[in-house]
């Protein structure tokens, strides 16, 4: 007597049989669910590295330039001639601009060619530009600025408020204050501070 076969199964799937039509869609599904997961997060990373280095960018060059207003400010007054030819340091001052005069090479004269010790720095709130003037014209020199401002103090650390400054006002001028705040782009807005105290007061 032969011994009992088996008869296959109509229903039962086969380890090789291929993928129906809803297991595809389901794998492509996921698929894409997947893929659009990833590519949020790279134009997420894209976007933050953008304004990372646009920050990075716009705070060196602020940074740059205040140090560079800093270092000119400083030598308001300027006078080291023998006798003294009488420098009027701080020609004009408010909250947004600055004139300084200095005879830094102590040749008796105030030149007007670079390095320049005739310098004027001016800020303009509706562009956002920062302006110098060696005296040979105005040149921007920063600009993405949302806000600059000069502030004035004694040499008692008492602030003089009212703008611009009288002639015995500006005499009285022992240190300034500088504050400006930076945007590039979208990434946020920063502010750097300076107190600048001058040399020949």
């Amino acid at each position: 007597m032969k011994g009992h076969e088996r008869m296959p199964n109509p229903n039962h799937k086969s380890a090789e049989a291929g993928m129906t039509l809803v297991e595809i869609m389901v794998s492509l599904t996921i698929f894409a669910l997947v893929m659009g997961a990833l590519t949020a997060i790279l134009f997420s990373s894209t976007r933050s590295s953008a304004n990372t280095q646009q920050r990075a960018d716009i705070q060196g060059a602020c940074r740059q330039t205040l140090s560079l207003m800093s270092s000119e400010l400083r030598q308001a007054g300027a006078d080291p001639s023998i006798p003294p030819i009488g420098v009027l340091g701080i020609v004009y001052a408010d909250s947004v601009s600055i004139h300084t005069r200095g005879d830094h090479t102590g040749n008796g004269a105030i030149q007007t060619t670079e390095p320049s010790e005739d310098v004027t720095y001016s800020y303009v709130d509706s562009t956002g530009v920062l302006t110098r003037n060696p005296g040979s014209g105005a040149v921007q020199v920063l600009g993405n600025l949302t806000d600059l401002r000069f502030r004035y103090y004694t040499e008692t650390d008492s602030e003089l408020t009212a703008v611009p400054l009288s002639a015995g006002d500006a005499a009285l001028v022992h240190s300034i204050g500088i504050m400006l705040t930076g945007r590039e782009g979208t990434a946020s807005p920063f502010t750097l501070t300076s107190r600048v105290t001058l040399r020949n007061r």
